[in-house]
């Protein structure tokens, strides 16, 4: 879990699976698109969901009761838009060794959809 510093207040931050896979049905998209393509990082719209999303997540995984809507994300941008870029990186970082991961599986032939015969 990463931190980030909004108006002055340490607020944790975190990409783990659930929030992408909260973000990628919020977007409509698919696991794929989210994951192994700049679509999440493609328009500040999508920056602010994920970016609502990881602090969400953030926020739960460290028990506060404090949740953040797109609209608080946005003011939060307006104040301090080196945050876009913060939260960016660490998107990158959190997903970088799931897509480098599952992208060898797929590369040796032992994908996550591939499914072992019971013998």
């Amino acid at each position: 879990m990463k931190e980030i510093i909004i108006a002055g207040r340490t607020c944790p931050i975190h990409f783990g699976l659930r929030a992408v896979s909260e973000f990628t049905k919020m977007q409509g998209g698919t696991f794929e698109n989210t994951v192994g393509t700049a679509e999440a990082l493609g328009s500040l719209d999508s920056i602010v969901s994920l970016t609502a999303t990881g602090l969400n997540e953030g926020a739960r995984r460290s028990n506060s009761e404090h949740r953040y809507t797109e609209e608080e994300v946005w003011d939060i941008f307006d104040e301090d838009p080196q945050l876009i870029l913060t939260v960016s990186e660490f998107f990158i970082e959190a997903i970088t060794p799931l897509t480098d991961k599952l992208g060898e599986l797929i590369k040796n032939g032992k994908g996550p959809t591939k499914v072992k015969p019971k013998r």
